[in-house]
């Protein structure tokens, strides 16, 4: 039986790719069209394979960033598993050169440089080169491009082998629905730091119950995701999926379900804690149930099936798997004053998206259409105001053909309301790449950081300041800059540049972008405690892209409600807050 390569196999496929292409200094739009493609594809609520069972190349074609080219060779994954131009490109350069290009520092260029010149075929002779002092002495690079090399590497490794949540979860669901179609099993749940929404995933941890546990490990150990079986036993069993991570599956029974999930969800800390609770309480908390008694002595089980159960044996309310990290929410549950966490249905606009105008793949109409049909209110079109040659975008000559691509937009989907907007690039003086008599034309900007990413944490504190104070500016775009795993992002005082922040009524945004999720959840938590407003924007590059669902969750581990996050107002409500008077004169075009 042909093994189908998942959504994720085949976004892996297209990046990959891209990395090869832009290693052999390929045109960089055909590269950017790969690596659009593979975010687009990571960002699909649906299995490849399944659109095209149902529509063919035809469905195919039909999603955003997915031209003739593109098409054929996910058809061609789909149908045989494998991808044929992929396997001879990467014949043509060592495999360890993909991982040397994912260090921050390393590009394509410079891992085009260190393969040639130092005989560098991965990170281990990458390391030896920069260690012995002999990448500071390559043209254009200098003992501080080294000394960024070797913090690179110290990166990569802090990451071991765990994978973004982004790439894990979908992976970890196709499993579970998989699991519920074999109808052998009663309940089926992720557990595990991927329940508590943890940024990154170091394996899948899958629940279930079911009355013939050892056919359910039979059916879990042959699906087609599974490359290894590593273990098979009449209750668990663990396995290596064609995907790269280790998933392991464990049967109990019905009646200590709760009990199980709340034990294998974690975290350790947390249960530590109401651990400890329980022996004060002359109780005793493990996966079998909460009894009266301690482990050596048990006495009557008091709860077991459901998770409240457990939490309300120590007389606590439920608390959401996001806040299990042993950061307060115990106390909070015992006083009462747990937030309300933040839905996705709570979302009303999308306040960062980009079209072709910059760099995205579809244009305004199309993605002004895709954005109402999920049910938003509003949206602020935030194409580039970048000084990268790349991305094109917005620049002083152009406002007039700007304004007039988003007022078709606006006549295309009149019941969307649409507001024109900007990410303007932050200098490394913390000036805007575009003036303010562009600023002021606009509704809504956005200010990001885009380069110059190691200065001091002085440096970059008063460079976002700076910008903060600009009176044009309505919010700091993904304020660190970080990308999960490949580059740490700006360090700066978060206690300074927030408490600039709502001194001058900006938002700090969190981007739900996949290699993003930006702000981290302690700086969301620190956000909220200090009422500094917040704003969600999905960063989106492709209609398929308009998606918050990872923002939502990197939000909620954060404490994150409702009313911190201002695009969860309506559009009557913000569009009122756009108009009132503000300490930067805030105003609606």
């Amino acid at each position: 039986m042909m093994r189908l390569m998942t959504n994720a196999e085949i976004s892996a496929a297209f990046t990959m790719i891209g990395k090869i292409l832009e290693l052999q200094n390929e045109n960089p739009f055909r590269v950017r069209a790969y690596e659009r493609a593979a975010l687009t594809i990571a960002s699909l609520p649906r299995e490849l394979s399944d659109i095209y069972d149902e529509g063919g190349m035809k469905a195919l074609r039909a999603i955003g960033g997915i031209g003739p080219d593109l098409g054929s060779k996910i058809e061609e994954m789909v149908k045989t598993g494998e991808l044929k131009y992929l396997k001879e490109l990467r014949k043509k350069i060592p495999e360890g050169l993909f991982a040397v290009m994912q260090i921050e520092g390393m590009g394509p260029k410079k891992t085009k440089m260190v393969w040639e010149k130092l005989k560098v075929k991965n990170v281990a002779d990458l390391e030896k080169v920069a260690k012995a002092g002999k990448l500071a002495k390559l043209p254009k690079w200098g003992e501080l491009s080294e000394k960024k090399v070797l913090q690179g590497i110290e990166t990569r490794k802090s990451m071991g082998d765990r994978v973004p949540l982004t790439a894990a979860l979908p992976l970890a669901e196709l499993l579970v629905e998989k699991l519920k179609a074999t109808k052998l099993c009663g309940q089926v749940a992720i557990a595990g730091s991927m329940r508590r929404r943890a940024e990154t995933i170091g394996d899948i941890d899958i629940l279930a119950t079911s009355t013939k546990p050892a056919k359910v490990m039979e059916a879990f150990c042959a699906l087609g995701e599974v490359k290894r079986v590593l273990s098979k036993g009449p209750t668990k069993s663990s396995v290596n999926l064609h995907a790269g991570m280790q998933a392991d599956l464990r049967v109990v029974d019905e009646n200590v379900f709760g009990a199980a999930l709340h034990y294998f969800t974690g975290s350790k800390g947390h249960n530590v804690h109401l651990r400890g609770m329980g022996v004060k309480a002359g109780i005793t908390i493990s996966e079998y149930g909460v009894y009266k008694g301690t482990a050596e002595k048990k006495g009557k089980l008091l709860a077991s099936k459901t998770e409240e159960d457990v939490y309300a044996s120590l007389k606590l309310p439920y608390i959401a798997p996001e806040l299990r990290e042993d950061r307060g929410e115990i106390d909070a549950a015992r006083a009462g004053t747990l937030p309300k966490l933040i839905e996705e249905r709570d979302i009303k606009g999308d306040l960062h998206l980009h079209t072709d105008f910059s760099d995205g793949g579809a244009d305004a109409v199309t993605m002004a259409k895709a954005a109402y049909a999920k049910g938003l209110e509003y949206i602020a079109i935030t194409d580039h105001g970048s000084g990268m040659g790349m991305v094109r975008g917005l620049k002083e000559n152009n406002l007039a053909q700007y304004l007039k691509m988003i007022g078709k937009a606006r006549k295309a989907v009149p019941s969307l309301k649409i507001l024109a907007g900007v990410e303007v690039d932050i200098q490394p003086d913390g000036s805007l790449y575009l003036p303010d008599k562009i600023l002021k034309e606009l509704d809504w900007v956005v200010a990001s950081v885009h380069s110059q990413f190691k200065q001091s944490p002085e440096e970059t504190t008063a460079r976002l300041i700076r910008a903060i104070e600009n009176p044009f500016v309505h919010a700091i775009g993904h304020p660190t800059g970080r990308l999960i795993g490949q580059r740490v992002g700006i360090e700066f005082s978060v206690e300074q540049v927030f408490a600039a922040a709502k001194k001058r009524s900006v938002a700090m945004e969190i981007n739900a972008s996949p290699p993003r999720l930006d702000l981290r959840d302690i700086h969301c938590k620190r956000a909220k405690e200090m009422g500094v407003m917040m704003t969600m924007g999905s960063d989106a590059h492709a209609p398929e892209e308009l998606d918050m669902r990872f923002g939502v969750m990197q939000a909620r581990r954060g404490w994150v409600e409702k009313g911190d996050v201002m695009n969860t107002k309506s559009w009557k409500d913000f569009e009122k807050w756009l108009r009132a008077p503000s300490p930067i004169g805030r105003r609606l075009g």
